[in-house]
């Protein structure tokens, strides 16, 4: 099943009558890839987010386990920074 991604910007005073949905491509998960351009994907994606926030968390935390997650753990991780629709869901559930 796929999933439908998009941003939807919104203001407190907003009637929406402008809304611009923007969708972004499905998550596609990589199944060949090599272990190790793996690790290195996710390095850069981690440090290279949509947010200043995610980055500093994501590539603090990749710098520090990526080297050290099995493939299964890559792939979880990979579905999490991939996956949600935006960068605001990482970062609430992160903090």
């Amino acid at each position: 099943m796929v999933s439908s991604r998009g941003y939807k910007g919104d203001a407190p005073d907003d009637n929406k009558a402008d809304l611009i949905e923007v969708p972004l491509p499905p998550w596609m998960e990589k199944t060949d890839e090599p272990i190790d351009i793996k690790r290195r994907r996710l390095l850069y994606e981690s440090r290279k987010r949509g947010m200043l926030e995610n980055c500093i968390l994501l590539s603090l935390f990749a710098k520090r386990y990526l080297n050290t997650m099995t493939d299964s753990q890559l792939q979880q991780y990979d579905r999490l920074i991939n996956e949600p629709s935006n960068d605001w869901d990482i970062y609430y559930w992160a903090t």
